[in-house]
């Protein structure tokens, strides 16, 4: 009997030391095992100017990532690592500062890999996302983008096809404030705003003569527009709703989402869609 309780003894002490020695050598493996390069999606990304960020998601690597932009004054970068689900390692947000192109060098401090992309920087635009229209010029289904620059230009996508062509580009959109009268012996007068696009026809080149479509914008009834619309577009498009209105008031305010609702003066066409920060497909702008 005690010398099958030391022969017991003997054979767990053998297997306890056989276990201490096979993790001892799985961490070892695990200690040397090679780290995955970190990749990224692509090495061309747009970013809005002043408004907004554009991600770049760093996948493998040892996530100790470091960022050098060659124009400080067109670009900043920020790092957030830490990120461990499905191989990301971290994220990297662009600012836009100021228009142009400059690169961007991503170094991991650990494995010395280095990737080199390149950011352009273009003018600020807002989306409008078309879902219900029965209007010919913005069909359901597409989206507009409004840029805020000096030409005021705007395109019209597919929404099917948005990384095509434009199916429309044109230039010149203004907003401005027609006044609606309300009821009573002293009606107050009520700020409406609306949306002008023009259209050229291609076929005049060199002329500035075109027709135009106007939009009023319906932000008051059962059925108005978000009560954030006119902030977006004002943050967005530069739209000074304060110097356009002057001293004339406004509707209350519907609930807040970014709904905005167009119809066209004394007919039935309708529009609505949602106001988006939707990026724009890329070398589309300039």
């Amino acid at each position: 009997m005690g010398n099958y309780t030391n022969m017991n003894k003997f054979f767990y002490s053998v297997l306890f030391i056989m276990c201490l020695f096979a993790t001892a050598c799985s961490d070892d493996n695990n200690g040397n095992e090679p780290i995955t390069p970190f990749s990224l999606d692509k090495t061309y990304y747009e970013v809005r100017l002043e408004r907004g960020s554009t991600t770049i998601h760093v996948t493998n690597g040892s996530g100790d990532i470091s960022l050098s932009i060659e124009d400080e004054k067109i670009l900043n970068a920020k790092y957030q690592g830490g990120l461990y689900a499905d191989d990301l390692r971290g994220v990297i947000y662009l600012y836009g500062l100021q228009k142009g192109s400059t690169t961007l060098t991503i170094t991991d401090n650990v494995t010395k890999d280095v990737e080199t992309v390149e950011v352009k920087v273009t003018d600020c635009y807002l989306a409008y996302v078309i879902n219900d229209s029965n209007h010919p010029v913005l069909p359901a289904g597409t989206t507009l983008f409004l840029v805020n620059n000096q030409a005021q230009d705007y395109y019209l996508f597919d929404q099917d096809n948005i990384y095509n062509k434009p199916i429309l580009k044109d230039n010149n959109y203004e907003f401005f404030i027609t006044l609606d009268a309300g009821t009573g012996a002293a009606p107050a007068y009520y700020a409406i705003p609306n949306l002008r696009l023009y259209m050229h026809n291609p076929a005049d080149t060199g002329t500035t003569t075109a027709e135009f479509y106007d939009f009023e914008i319906e932000m008051y009834g059962e059925n108005a527009s978000s009560s954030i619309v006119l902030q977006a577009i004002q943050n967005y498009l530069g739209v000074d709703w304060e110097e356009l209105t002057g001293n004339a008031l406004t509707k209350s305010p519907a609930p807040e989402d970014m709904t905005m609702i167009m119809t066209v003066p004394d007919t039935d066409y309708r529009i609505r869609g949602v106001l988006s920060t939707v990026s724009i497909p890329e070398h589309i702008l300039e």
